[in-house]
């Protein structure tokens, strides 16, 4: 979206920020987040918890179903193999990486917790 520009972001430019700003914080906040979601629990920085709700919610959309063992298990070998051909051609990715088996994995912890109290 243009400054200036009125009209509304779409769905797929919302998604694509989200994206983005869970990117963006710090490494030690993302792991803080995967590892207090594991417990259960939510970020204690309410910016950092909203964050990575509506990260959880661009990976997994309310509603969509949960990817079956089959998916994950393409899904793995998928990134395995881009991961291989990013180091041969040395890609330099300028937008974050489109979610993957492990991330539907995290998001579907982060969302299990539930939204972070407001």
């Amino acid at each position: 979206m243009n400054p200036g520009d009125t009209t509304a972001p779409t769905p797929a430019e919302e998604r694509l920020a989200d994206l983005r700003r869970w990117w963006r914080l710090p490494a030690s906040a993302r792991s803080e987040v995967r590892r207090l979601s594991r417990a259960g629990r939510h970020h204690p920085d309410r910016e950092v918890a909203w964050v990575a709700w509506r990260w959880a919610q661009a990976v997994l959309p309310p509603g969509a179903p949960e990817p079956g063992h089959a998916r994950n298990i393409v899904s793995a070998a998928g990134f395995w193999v881009m991961l291989l051909l990013d180091l041969v051609l040395g890609a330099e990715p300028t937008d974050p990486p489109e979610p993957r088996w492990l991330d539907r994995r995290r998001a579907r912890r982060i969302l299990r917790a539930g939204p972070p109290v407001a």
